[in-house]
């Protein structure tokens, strides 16, 4: 991804990111014929032309049953990585900076505090 601010570093990888542990990237390229040698690297620019060949072929008409299946599993994907957890917002120093700034009262974290240890 491209720097889209001063402090923001790019990565040239991000197109096809991973995490390296997962194998998946490497399965991709391997399952396709495209194999890094030894502690090598992939040849220069082969993920990114792959993920130009797969445009242009999904692209394509001959490709339904394909795209199909693609589709599918990046949905049934997805929707494994939504959660009902609810995600805690609040830390212990953005409380005490809004129990400061009087956005909390300090008498109600009190009795709400005292609440929970009972």
């Amino acid at each position: 991804m491209p720097a889209s601010t001063e402090t923001q570093k790019g990565t040239a990888m991000d197109y096809l990111a991973a995490p390296r542990d997962s194998g998946i990237v490497k399965s991709i390229m391997g399952l396709i014929g495209f194999e890094a040698p030894k502690g090598g690297r992939l040849p220069a620019g082969v993920k990114y032309d792959t993920l130009i060949a797969l445009n242009e072929i999904l692209a394509s008409k001959d490709t339904g049953d394909f795209s199909s299946m693609l589709a599918t599993r990046v949905v049934e994907l997805q929707g494994a990585r939504r959660t009902t957890t609810s995600k805690v917002a609040a830390t212990p120093e953005s409380i005490i900076a809004a129990v400061k700034s009087g956005k909390i009262n300090l008498a109600e974290l009190k009795s709400a505090l005292s609440s929970i240890e009972s």
